[in-house]
This record gives C-alpha cells, sequence and structure tokens, in this order.
C-alpha cells in the first residue's frame, strides 16, 4: 500500500538531500571490492602458466562488483532541487537538470522486496525529450509519496491513479478481511434487486455504524447476508453487499479499497480509509457511494479527485494493484 502523508506546502525552492550513508556504503563495498581484487592480479603477476590465468580469473571478479558498486554511487542522488521552472538533480560527481516544461509523468512503481516485507517504492520522472530520472526510497530520507505530492502541488500535474493487474491477497484489502472474496458471493443473500436504483433505495434504509460501536471490534466484515439481517454496519459492509447484487444483475464491477477526500462527513464516516464500489454501465464507469446516503451513484470522471485507489477485486477475483501518475501521460 502507497501512504499518503499530509504535505504542509512550502513555498519554491525545495532541497532535499539523500541518505548520506547509502553513497558511503556503495563507496565503500567499491573500494573493499576493488583494494580484493587488485591485490589478488597484483599477486598473479608472480605466477605464470595456468596459475597466473586462475588468479586474474578470480582477480577480476572482485574489481568488476567494485566497478559496478563506483558506477552506482556514481549516480547517487546527493541532492534534489525543486525550482519554479526546472528540477536539479545534484550527484556526487555530476549535475542534471530537467525543465518543468519538458515533465511529461511522475509516477511511483512498488516492487517486491524479497528481503522487506515491505515493497520497494520508487519514483519515476519522465520527460518529454526521452530522458528519465529514477528515484528510490533508499536514496531519499523524505517518503516518495509525500516527494510525489510536492511535485503535483508546486507544478500543477493533474493526479491520477494507473490501474495494474497484480496478485494482492485478500488480507491486504483491511484488517477485517479475514475470508477470500468468494466467501461474500456464496451463501444465502435473501434481498431480490433488479436495477441499480432498487440497490440504492435498500442501501439509503441501512445505518452506517463504526465496527467499535456494532462489534467492539476494531474491523469486521460482515457477509451480505448478515448484513441484510442487520441493516447496519461500516462502509465495507455496505460496499461488499452492493458488489454481491451488481453481480447478481450481471453488471461488472469491482469492489475498492483506498482513501476519500471529501472534506465533510459521509453519515458519520470521516474522510480517510474507505470502501466503495466501481461499476460500468452503458460503457461509463460509476462510483457507487455506499454510505453516502443522499446521493449513492456519481460518474467516476466528474469526482476522481476525491477518491484515491489502492487495492480492487472484481467478480472474476482479479486483483489490482492502483499507481499514482501525476502529468500528462496519467490522461492516456
Amino acid at each position: 500500500m502507497i501512504k499518503r502523508y499530509q504535505y504542509d506546502p512550502q513555498p519554491l525552492p525545495q532541497t532535499v538531500n539523500g541518505r548520506f550513508q547509502a553513497f558511503l556504503f556503495a563507496l565503500g563495498i567499491s573500494s573493499l571490492c576493488l583494494f580484493v581484487g587488485g591485490g589478488i592480479i597484483w599477486s598473479a603477476l608472480e605466477e605464470t602458466g595456468f596459475r597466473f590465468a586462475l588468479m586474474l580469473f578470480f582477480g577480476l571478479w572482485p574489481v568488476a562488483v567494485g566497478g559496478l558498486f563506483l558506477y552506482i554511487s556514481f549516480y547517487f542522488t546527493w541532492r534534489l532541487t525543486l525550482l519554479p521552472d526546472k528540477l536539479v538533480v545534484r550527484f556526487p560527481f555530476h549535475q542534471r537538470q530537467f525543465a518543468v516544461s519538458d515533465l511529461l509523468a511522475a509516477r511511483l512503481v512498488t516492487v517486491p522486496n524479497n528481503r522487506s516485507p515491505e515493497p520497494s517504492v520508487t519514483l519515476t520522472l519522465t520527460m518529454a525529450n526521452g530522458r528519465s530520472l529514477r528515484l528510490t526510497q533508499q536514496e531519499m530520507p523524505l517518503p516518495l509519496p509525500q516527494l510525489l505530492e510536492m511535485l503535483v502541488y508546486h507544478y500543477q500535474l493533474p493526479l491520477t491513479y494507473e490501474k495494474m493487474p497484480a496478485k494482492v491477497h485478500h488480507t491486504e484489502f483491511g484488517a477485517g478481511s479475514r475470508r477470500p472474496f468468494t466467501h461474500y458471493l456464496q451463501g444465502e443473500s435473501r434481498v431480490q434487486v433488479q436495477s441499480v436504483a432498487e440497490i440504492c433505495r435498500w442501501l439509503q434504509q441501512c445505518k452506517y455504524v463504526r465496527d467499535t460501536e456494532l462489534f467492539n471490534q476494531r474491523d469486521v466484515w460482515q457477509h451480505p447476508g448478515e448484513f441484510e439481517t442487520l441493516q447496519k454496519g461500516d462502509c465495507e459492509d455496505h460496499a461488499l453487499w452492493a458488489w454481491r447484487k451488481l453481480n447478481e444483475l450481471n453488471i461488472p464491477a469491482e469492489f475498492v479499497v483506498g482513501r476519500t477526500e471529501w472534506g465533510e462527513n459521509i453519515n458519520g464516516a470521516q474522510s480517510g480509509a474507505h470502501a466503495w464500489i466501481a461499476y460500468r454501465e452503458n460503457g461509463r464507469t460509476y462510483i457507487l457511494e455506499s454510505t453516502h446516503k443522499k446521493q449513492l451513484v456519481y460518474p467516476l470522471d466528474t469526482i476522481q479527485e476525491r477518491y484515491q485507489p489502492w487495492y480492487s477485486v472484481d467478480t472474476d477475483m482479479k486483483t489490482y494493484r492502483y499507481v499514482p501518475v501525476a502529468g500528462v501521460l496519467s490522461e492516456k
């Protein structure tokens, strides 16, 4: 999950220094490997024949590794400065500049990390002239999602979310997601509906109640049948019921979790972590905001800026991850 940070806007220029420890680590490994490899090769000069070739071979490996780490340290991001008209990236031994007018997109990408349960995060800046800049979280002390927010704010970049197929375990959707999603599409459900309008009318009769009040637990996801009995629950309970009913109507729908920024209470639900439904009908995508009793259905393109999706699952049990994309490319 890519977390969102509250960015306190400050005037430009803004400077972010890289992690000096990462630079020293790469430089230290490089020096050690070059020293070991150089020592082996120096000793090999006193040998002949097969022994000389063997020692030369084993000496070249540390030199190659040392050269790789030296290259990494050479491209280590020492300092990033945001100016009104350009981005200046200072490396240990050189400097690159990127005009803001050439900035096409800024994209956050998460990749699995074998050495940590948390995925690695990379911020990639793509320029109109084909150049690009990649910043890793290991290089920057500032969280990259916060850096992306700085770019969006200062350079007025449109922010959308790119949906990417990904294997997302159901437990990543929330603390209350303890069962596979097939569980919510199976089992008894007594309420019958014939249209989206009937789904909305039934949900308007339900009451929004937090899990801490209803179950004395932090997060509980009710089965749609249980929700029909109580007619009480939080956003996940409302959304899971609507998801099942849309599936029964053969309307393509996805259960989505993420964050909302309504700036108001939605029947007691503050802006923040949230669950909702996205569905397609007549070639258009809609948001079914199941806890918003006054109006439940909105065309996605009219309120997209209020929603920041993290993960979703469709009725075929395919899961998706959403990547924040800022800039011109996000419109494609």
